[in-house]
């Protein structure tokens, strides 16, 4: 069953020119995943909120957080309103 808790929208560069928004656990996942380093401390970190996210235990601020810290880390590009 899909996670009913959302974060607000997080828009991301998933490729040159190319930009995607997430505002779930799957999303934030998959861009984890995609994007960064799984021995990051950061990437680890936004994963612990993306589980805690989906189960409805993180706050989604935090969670949401932590996602872009993960991603700039990566070296990512955050479009941000």
């Amino acid at each position: 069953m899909p996670s009913t808790k959302t974060i607000r929208p997080v828009t991301y560069e998933e490729d040159i020119g190319r930009f995607r928004t997430v505002t779930d656990a799957r999303g934030m996942g998959a861009a984890l995943l995609a994007h960064c380093d799984q021995g990051d401390p950061d990437y680890q970190l936004a994963v612990l909120a993306c589980l805690g996210l989906d189960r409805g235990t993180a706050d989604p601020e935090r969670a949401r957080a932590d996602f872009v810290a993960a991603l700039t880390a990566a070296g990512v590009f955050i479009r941000e309103p």
